[in-house]
């Protein structure tokens, strides 16, 4: 109860900090990223000066990201969204909002992947390849990548925590030196954090009141 009375807590302040830029409604289902856990992702957007940022699961994150660049100034972000209704939705709202030159959101289904433990499926392999690579020929290494995707509901129960595995093998390549790594859900992705902790030489420090876990990659 304390730690659920300390979450609500954590929310209804960030309510208040994000106000700013929830200058219309945005649909906020259970899937989205928590007000706490998306006002930490802002935080670390202005302090960390990241300017290259790619998201796996698209949302209202992506949509006050954009707002929130677009007041910036600079900055550019890449979306990959499983869910081709959502997808769509939050490219209309990009438009809408005349946003859609700041973010690219890619519809890429749920498919086999080489780099998916026990059989999981990831996004598709060669669409995530081709727009990830094109992403960084333009604006260069990747300096944030927030992992809030695949939904947990595509996979059973026991699979659901390894099913977002593959994002670090798949795109550590694209990624700068320093680079942030915001994961959500860090007390359910425990065993995929430890993972790529021993992997890749790094330590994920994980925060109870916002639900994400945070590590900035080493050079190499």
């Amino acid at each position: 109860m304390e730690g659920a009375l300390a979450r609500a807590v954590a929310d209804l302040g960030a309510w208040l900090r994000l106000a700013p830029l929830l200058t219309e409604y945005l649909p906020f289902p259970d899937r989205a990223l928590r007000p706490a856990a998306l006002a930490a992702l802002l935080d670390e957007v202005l302090v960390g000066n990241r300017t290259v940022l790619l998201e796996l699961g698209s949302g209202p994150s992506s949509v006050v990201l954009a707002r929130l660049l677009a007041r910036r100034g600079f900055g550019r972000l890449l979306s990959i969204e499983h869910d081709e209704r959502w997808a769509a939705f939050v490219n209309l709202q990009l438009r809408r909002e005349g946003l859609h030159h700041l973010v690219r959101v890619v519809h890429a289904p749920l498919a086999p992947h080489p780099a998916g433990l026990d059989g999981l499926p990831w996004y598709a392999p060669t669409l995530v390849r081709d727009e990830v690579t094109a992403y960084v020929e333009r604006f260069g290494l990747v300096d944030l990548l927030l992992v809030d995707g695949p939904d947990r509901a595509e996979a059973s129960t026991a699979d659901a925590a390894l099913l977002r595995f593959p994002a670090m093998p798949v795109l550590r390549g694209a990624m700068a030196p320093g680079a942030s790594v915001l994961a959500d859900d860090a007390e359910a992705s425990a065993d995929v954090l430890s993972r790529w902790a021993e992997e890749y030489g790094t330590t994920f420090r994980r925060n109870p009141a916002t639900g994400l876990a945070h590590c900035v990659l080493a050079p190499g």
